[in-house]
């Protein structure tokens, strides 16, 4: 029998992670600012100075096909990743400032598609599941901080099914 879970926390965290994972402009100006402004100078932004400013992957422009990597001030790697036609496309992973793997998903043509892992700063898996064209699709599981799995939930188009494997 599973307990049950306090799922706010869980609910912040992923909110924070669709932010973090956000790959398209939402069509402001702001957004098309920061497609045209270089990677260097994209803090300079308006949006720069929010407080998720540090986690907004753009390309340096909208047709930009290459490898990305942002690194913290202290060197070590914050993304990783590849663009293809300014769109994020095949593996990203991003890490804490003190160098262990904070999350690692796929991409396809700018979509979220297969596998995603969310680890905790302690490095123990926080949750894992899969995505199929930007949606939330079969098992989803997630774990307490000592790697202990909390919870678990099965979607279909992004809607929960309610079956639990």
């Amino acid at each position: 029998m599973m307990k049950k879970v306090n799922l706010i926390p869980v609910f912040i965290f992923i909110s924070l992670s669709v932010l973090f994972f956000n790959c398209k402009g939402d069509g402001t100006a702001d957004a098309e600012k920061m497609k045209q402004d270089s990677l260097k100078n994209a803090s300079l932004n308006s949006k720069a100075n929010s407080a998720y400013s540090q986690y907004l992957i753009t390309p340096p422009d909208s047709d930009y096909t290459g490898d990305y990597v942002d690194k913290y001030s202290n060197g070590i790697v914050k993304f990783t990743g590849f663009f293809r036609f300014g769109q994020r496309h095949g593996q990203w992973m991003a890490f804490y400032d003190n160098g262990l793997k904070w999350s690692e998903c796929f991409y396809d043509k700018g979509k979220k598609h297969g596998s995603t892992m969310v680890y905790h700063e302690n490095g123990k898996l926080y949750y894992s599941g899969w995505y199929k064209n930007d949606l939330k699709d079969s098992l989803w599981q997630y774990f307490d901080t000592l790697g202990k799995e909390v919870d678990r939930r099965a979607y279909r188009n992004d809607i929960e099914t309610g079956l639990v494997y």
